[in-house]
């Protein structure tokens, strides 16, 4: 281990009120308020695809446990159904995801947020976490500390959603985040406060590199191969040798392990390059090319749909086949990723005939489970470039189709104009048409869509 050549001055550094505030178990916790059950005391599971009887299991992805869920059946946001007890517990409740009322509470939350400081000093990370740079509204509250303004929040929060919240508290962005990771979400009152002064015995007490905030498991194993395995050793790693190993990444790393973070919520980044895609997890395995080809032209489709709707084209196209679970081709291979280079383009023909000439190449009769398509080097222009080797009144014919389909979709929605080989066998667009992020939309279970008084329902919603 090197000895420390580089060091910070905290005085020097911004110091400032921020907030990272969590949902705790986000999609479980909305199923249980609406069902007027604790959160905290509730098992809970939100699952897709679950058997509609208690007497059949489930087939689908757990998206979601409430933390009971979680210590009972020992499982994560990452487990499957075959994960749990079967038969299922009585108490356990099982819940099919509704995205559009997950997203409704987001807004929900989101908005009390913004009660609490301006436009520009709120910042959402993800679904069920946003940053807050609370600075300026301490005196606006009658508060004395950004750790008594955090707990107005979470009373607000419970209040008007029944959710709670846990909070982390740093002088920037990044102790804020690990204040919330490592201590807030597993402590009584679910509150932390991580200042440039705790660093030396919070910071650097973590000792999973992969519990730091930026570093995954191929990161932590090449820190791993240069002697680092704890976020103490990364500090005092000599910082030329971090960064002449990995570059930026190893420079920026020695600083966040410094606690070191100079970023501004209120400050507007511009991405040097925007790229766009889709991907779903099919329901089933598909083992026909015929059906497979179907789904990529309806996600060429979709694709193309938004980037005529952002006024842009594709200068890159990319396909990503990933095989089914366990199943891994000759060639040792569990999927494949290919990309190539496209003249611009926003047509959904063009765009499906660019991916289906990627498939067809690579795709040697494997079972597929997930398809991604991607489209990246974009140009934001409406004028079309005519390709030498078609008609020009074709190509003018088809962008001409292209956005009157778009017209109707946009008006009457995706399914109200569709192509008919989606009514195949096969065909995914339809039934995703009504998907929020992937998963179900729908608002089954407390509307009346399904009743309790089937019996076989009584705790699958």
């Amino acid at each position: 281990m090197y000895n420390t050549e580089l060091f910070f001055d905290y005085s020097k550094e911004p110091s400032r009120d921020i907030l990272c505030i969590d949902c705790r178990s986000f999609y479980a916790s909305v199923e249980c308020a609406a069902r007027n059950l604790d959160p905290l005391k509730t098992k809970l599971v939100v699952m897709s695809y679950p058997s509609d009887s208690p007497t059949e299991r489930g087939s689908g992805l757990i998206l979601a446990s409430s933390p009971m869920a979680k210590e009972a059946y020992n499982i994560t946001n990452v487990s499957r159904a075959r994960d749990l007890p079967f038969p299922y517990p009585d108490d356990l409740v099982i819940a099919s995801p509704r995205m559009k009322i997950y997203m409704q509470k987001n807004r929900e939350i989101n908005a009390i947020y913004k009660s609490y400081t301006d436009e520009e000093n709120h910042h959402v990370y993800s679904v069920d976490e946003s940053f807050l740079d609370v600075t300026n509204s301490l005196q606006l509250f009658d508060c004395q500390s950004a750790y008594e303004l955090a707990r107005k929040i979470q009373i607000d929060v419970y209040r008007k959603t029944g959710l709670y919240t846990s909070i982390g508290i740093g002088d920037n962005p990044l102790l804020a985040k690990l204040a919330l990771d490592n201590e807030a979400k597993h402590i009584e009152g679910m509150k932390a406060e991580w200042r440039y002064e705790d660093i030396p015995d919070k910071l650097w007490s973590i000792q999973k590199l992969t519990d730091f905030w930026g570093i995954g498991r191929r990161t932590a194993k090449t820190l791993n191969r240069m002697g680092i395995r704890t976020i103490y050793d990364l500090a005092h790693t000599n910082y030329y040798y971090l960064k002449s190993q990995l570059g930026v990444l190893g420079a920026q790393l020695y600083a966040h392990a410094w606690g070191i973070d100079r970023s501004f919520l209120g400050k507007k980044i511009k991405p040097k390059e925007k790229s766009i895609g889709n991907s779903q997890v099919l329901h089933k395995d598909y083992t026909r090319k015929n059906e497979i080809e179907l789904v990529i032209k309806e996600m060429a489709d979709q694709v193309a749909t938004r980037l005529r709707r952002m006024h842009a084209q594709t200068q890159v196209v990319s396909l990503w086949i990933g095989f089914s679970l366990g199943y891994v081709d000759p060639s040792g291979k569990k999927g494949f990723h290919k990309q190539m280079k496209v003249s611009p383009t926003a047509s959904s023909k063009q765009l499906a005939e660019h991916l289906l000439l990627i498939f067809r190449h690579h795709y040697k009769n494997q079972d597929v489970r997930n398809i991604s398509v991607g489209c990246s080097k974009l140009i934001f222009t409406d004028s079309i470039q005519l390709d030498l080797f078609s008609s020009p009144d074709d190509q003018v014919k088809q962008m001409t189709t292209d956005r009157a389909v778009d017209t109707i979709r946009s008006r009457y929605g995706f399914s109200s104009l569709v192509h008919a080989n989606s009514l195949l066998d096969g065909g995914r667009a339809i039934a995703r048409s009504n998907l929020v992020g992937g998963h179900a939309g729908g608002m089954a279970g407390i509307e009346g869509e399904k009743t309790d008084e089937e019996p076989n329902k009584k705790r699958i919603f």
